[in-house]
């Protein structure tokens, strides 16, 4: 034990910050600077200060492995509504991880100054995900809040996941592909212009469903596709986390 400690040891590296919109969005390293890799690495808790967490929308967030001198990387958002500009937070991240079967617990902190707000820019794109699971179903309504000028409109919607899942849910006017087990792809089946199924600015859509024989959740990188109507090309991308089926671990 004396030695796995000696050669273990994880810390947060200083975390991309933007201001945009009323959020705060972190992009986090979590910097294994050990001798030992990190593995089954769970985690259960992120805050920042006292603001509302906006994303992820659960826990436990999963990375599978860190090696030794090397970083895992993940995000997070918050609403900037309680906090002021220039003063320093808190933020703290913990969970578990596992060294040659040991499992440790994780906690991390660092105080990030909130920088001043910038205006969204013209190359991002407003859309989003909302998850919800009940028993053995998993459901996803996607929203585009996009202006009707834009002129973009959401074409995939994919997720990254860790356990079989069945796709039971597939919107009219869209197709899927997936292995079962790693990625579920929707995607608006139109192959010509207006594309009448892709989701439209100011609209959502549900029916996205997945079924998996886990009941318990775990929060999922997911993306959505832009296309630009007005030039018949693909746009930005919006990452984000969603709840998905949850994995089978060895400690958990």
């Amino acid at each position: 034990m004396a030695k796995l400690a000696a050669v273990t040891k994880v810390v947060l590296g200083e975390p991309g910050i933007e201001h945009v919109d009323g959020e705060v969005f972190l992009n986090l390293h979590i910097m294994n600077v050990g001798e030992a890799p990190l593995a089954n690495l769970h985690i259960g808790a992120m805050t920042f200060g006292s603001a509302q967490r906006s994303s992820p929308p659960g826990f436990p967030i999963v990375i599978d492995l860190i090696g030794a001198s090397s970083t895992g990387h993940v995000t997070a958002r918050f609403s900037s509504a309680a906090l002021s500009v220039g003063a320093k937070y808190l933020f703290t991240l913990s969970g578990t991880y596992t060294v040659d079967g040991v499992a440790y617990g994780l906690s991390l902190n660092r105080f990030i100054r909130l920088p001043a707000a910038t205006a969204a820019t013209l190359a991002g794109f407003k859309a989003r995900v909302e998850s919800s699971s009940q028993g053995h179903y998993w459901n996803y309504t996607l929203f585009n809040d996009e202006s009707a000028a834009s002129r973009r409109s959401v074409a995939t919607f994919s997720l990254s996941i860790g356990a079989p899942v069945a796709v039971t849910g597939i919107p009219a006017g869209w197709a899927v592909e997936t292995d079962g087990q790693t990625f579920v792809l929707w995607y608006a089946a139109d192959d010509a212009p207006p594309y009448p199924h892709q989701l439209a600015p100011g609209q959502s859509l549900s029916g996205f469903q997945l079924m998996s024989a886990r009941t318990r959740s775990e929060a999922s990188p997911a993306a959505l596709t832009s296309w630009n109507q007005a030039r018949d090309e693909a746009g930005p991308v919006v990452s984000d986390y969603v709840m998905t089926p949850y994995r089978l671990t060895g400690t958990h």
